[in-house]
């Protein structure tokens, strides 16, 4: 248990690291990044590109890249197209495991940065340019994506006598929203079903698609999972507050508690509300004893907690009845012996 409990606490602390629209990873960054105010900037109170351009449009847009230390950094620069995690996060760096769909355009073929990689002197300053070409073809809804910023700690980068090398890394991410002609309003399908695990746990996803080229926001999420044709629900999971990327899609799981994946008939529905607009989704599927085994054997389980439980309850609740018993002869005797002691007496 405790194990488990710092691997989660680990976890945590990783995870949070990778958040933010204009954000650093680690705190501790030998560098800074800072967008450079850009005239096609629809919203001059965002701290990030947020542009509308034309057709056709070449446009130039600078990153001002700062190093705060007293040794030299080198720093990588890459453009990403933003996408949905598994935890409902919109994220940059995992474009290629996070599935997009139906695209009008991808980011990264129409903004090139005029260097990927630069080196900076201690405390010097150095403008980075990145080239917009808009394309041909109007496109409706927006195009989003970030600007990746990364570095390594040269001093901790390699292990000395070892096979392991430790990578330490440091970066930021600035996002970049480019407009489209018209506007179009998000969207939520549900796509398809399948089995799978998280840490070894088994879980069943439900892969949902935003086919848009708009954010969906504060998405909230209930997903049950009943037997077919039954009315007990056996597995639910909610999450509140979720955010989807355009034209993304993520697989939402919903966790069977550390239990084993039965083959049977099942049925999936799930109930989505965002910003007063409101999803229902209802479907059957399968698990097969072939594929649910072949999950079964690699998945942590631990589906005797609940009845273990049941017997804890069980011998707590006999012990208590016999020293009641117990107790109730004891109390018995005594009155017995009081008796025939007041009879002796009375006797004589």
């Amino acid at each position: 248990m405790l194990k488990r409990l710092l691997k989660m606490l680990l976890l945590g602390v990783i995870y949070t690291s990778f958040l933010g629209t204009t954000t650093a990873w680690a705190q501790d960054a030998a560098y800074e990044v800072k967008a450079v105010p850009s005239t096609a900037q629809v919203d001059e109170s965002k701290t990030y590109f947020d542009l509308r351009l034309k057709p056709e449009e070449h446009h130039t847009i600078t990153v001002m890249v700062s190093n705060r230390s007293d040794k030299s950094v080198t720093v990588n620069t890459d453009v990403k197209t933003a996408t949905t995690n598994t935890n409902g996060v919109v994220e940059y760096m995992n474009s290629e495991q996070n599935k997009s769909v139906e695209l009008p355009y991808e980011l990264s073929q129409l903004v090139q940065p005029a260097t990927k990689k630069i080196t900076l002197a201690p405390h010097e300053s150095r403008n980075v340019e990145y080239q917009i070409t808009m394309p041909k073809q109007a496109f409706s809804g927006i195009l989003s994506g970030g600007l990746i910023f990364t570095s390594e700690d040269e001093e901790n980068s390699k292990a000395a006598n070892t096979d392991v090398t430790i990578k330490n890394q440091f970066g930021y991410v600035i996002a970049l929203v480019l407009h489209g002609q018209k506007e179009v309003t998000s969207d939520l399908q549900l796509k398809s079903i399948h089995l799978g695990q998280i840490n070894h746990r088994n879980v069943v996803f439900a892969q949902l698609t935003n086919p848009k080229a708009a954010y969906l926001n504060r998405l909230n999420v209930t997903a049950k999972i009943k037997k077919k044709h039954t009315s007990t629900i056996l597995y639910e999971t909610k999450k509140d507050n979720l955010q989807m990327a355009p034209n993304s899609q993520f697989d939402y799981p919903i966790s069977l508690q550390e239990t084993n994946f039965k083959p049977g008939k099942y049925t999936l529905s799930i109930q989505a509300e965002s910003k007063g607009r409101t999803w229902n989704f209802e479907e059957e599927f399968e698990i097969k004893a072939k594929e649910a085994k072949a999950l079964n054997d690699q998945a942590y389980v631990h589906e005797n907690e609940v009845k273990d439980w049941w017997y804890i309850i069980g011998i707590v609740i006999l012990l208590l009845i016999i020293m009641l018993v117990v107790n109730y002869r004891e109390r018995q005797k005594k009155i017995n012996e009081l008796e025939e002691q007041v009879k002796e007496l009375k006797e004589k």
